[in-house]
């Protein structure tokens, strides 16, 4: 094996039928943002608050982000943080279900309107969100595992309440609830917290336990581990407070302190990934680079005051997309791998071969998929610009959704086989004579 899962307690990792169900739909999501940005894209790229536009970014994150995210935590908090979640099938069941069609239905209202439809889906999404939360507040409560993760966990977890909370009350404006003022300025510190508090800090938290496991480097800077999600979740939180009682100059400075922190992440992790002499860079760690790439220039564009689609599209696509996406490629067959080799443990059939970790994904796959991504970022990011290629972008994120689907699938139908081989009682050769 290339990779060292010393402080790791697989052992109490749920079954695998749990995150996968959350890793097979959230493609599909993407799928649909594609065919969104495909109808209706000229609309969606005008301004950031169309409707067609505001149902691409929770499609995105409530969708695809928040499907992998939460089966990500409650895989990787009894794995990392040892730290089983309590009653993790029931609870994963329901906020895989809540997510689901609470994603689905919240774009929707918000793409065609309708406050029933907006309430619904607004209500589901957040039960899901709020369904997860207490049994894993629980579970980092208990936690006992790598430090660092753990606290990244923590602060993430933190940040999605203040987000699900943050996200009721915009809907109950938008139905016309209640009247909140600012609603613009409500929406940002929304989106801050959601992007940067709950899915930048869990990515930190998560980057800090998988790169050096699966890609065999050093460390991260024990510096950076201690200090930089506290600074981060600091740094937006006081921002926020600051926008709200109007101190605009101060707000923006902290938000840059935030966003400054996540460069210096990804710069880390770019060091951390270089690779030695040229030997060929697989897939998953090109995803990597992509994605820590795309930080540093959103971080660059927002400094320099570029258009709010650019940074949106060079986020959501090039890292809340490609991230992710480089995370299920490799820790899909990690966790098939895995649990294959416990069940030929549990059934001694040691005359079935279990295939290695790059066995479940073939490397050709992965490696056309990310240059699908790499041509629908590309070609969304200048379509800010020249509007006319948002078709062309559309088509290319809808198939680069629908083509991570399949690979998923292929790997979890290899799974499947293999684990069918081994439940199956192995038949003599020969009988006995009587």
């Amino acid at each position: 094996m290339s990779f060292g899962t010393r402080g790791l307690e697989l052992e109490q990792a749920p079954s695998l039928d749990l995150p996968v169900r959350f890793f097979l739909t959230a493609p599909l999501f993407v799928t649909a943002a594609g065919l969104l940005f495909a109808w209706d894209g000229e609309a969606l790229l005008a301004s950031r608050w169309t409707p067609a536009a505001l149902a691409v970014v929770h499609l995105l994150t409530v969708g695809f982000l928040g499907q992998v995210m939460c089966g990500a935590l409650l895989q990787m908090l009894p794995v990392v943080a040892g730290a089983p979640v309590p009653r993790v099938r029931l609870v994963g069941s329901w906020v895989h279900l809540l997510l689901s069609f609470g994603g689905a239905t919240l774009a929707w209202g918000l793409w065609r309107g309708g406050e029933i439809i907006l309430a619904i889906g607004g209500a589901l999404s957040a039960l899901g969100f709020l369904f997860l939360l207490g049994p894993v507040s629980v579970a980092l409560i208990r936690a006992r595992g790598t430090p660092h993760t753990v606290r990244a966990m923590r602060i993430a977890v933190g940040a999605l309440a203040v987000t699900v909370l943050l996200g009721l009350l915009l809907t109950s404006a938008l139905t016309g609830w209640v009247e909140v003022p600012n609603l613009v300025l409500w929406a940002d510190i929304h989106a801050g917290t959601g992007l940067m508090g709950w899915v930048g800090i869990l990515i930190l938290g998560i980057a800090f336990q998988v790169v050096p496991m699966f890609y065999v480097t050093r460390p991260y800077p024990q510096a950076l581990r201690k200090w930089l999600a506290p600074v981060i979740i600091t740094a937006t939180g006081v921002g926020a407070l600051s926008w709200l009682t109007h101190s605009h100059l101060t707000g923006v400075l902290l938000f840059g302190v935030a966003i400054a922190g996540f460069v210096l992440f990804a710069a880390a992790t770019m060091r951390l990934l270089s690779l030695p002499g040229r030997r060929r860079a697989e897939a998953t760690r090109l995803h990597w680079w992509t994605a820590m790439s795309m930080i540093c220039v959103a971080g660059t564009a927002w400094a320099l005051s570029a258009p709010a689609q650019l940074v949106g599209v060079l986020l959501l696509v090039g890292v809340g997309v490609g991230l992710p996406t480089g995370m299920l490629l490799k820790i899909l067959p990690f966790l098939s791998w895995f649990h294959l080799q416990h069940l030929q443990m549990a059934s001694g059939r040691l005359d079935v071969r279990v295939p290695y970790m790059q066995g479940f994904i073939s490397e050709r796959f992965a490696r056309f998929h990310l240059a699908l991504h790499l041509s629908t970022l590309a070609i969304l990011a200048t379509a800010v610009m020249l509007p006319g290629l948002a078709l062309v972008g559309g088509v290319l994120l809808c198939l680069s959704g629908l083509v991570l689907e399949v690979i998923l699938l292929m790997s979890v139908l290899r799974y499947s086989r293999v684990a069918l081989s081994l439940k199956t009682t192995m038949v003599p050769s020969s009988a006995e004579p009587g």
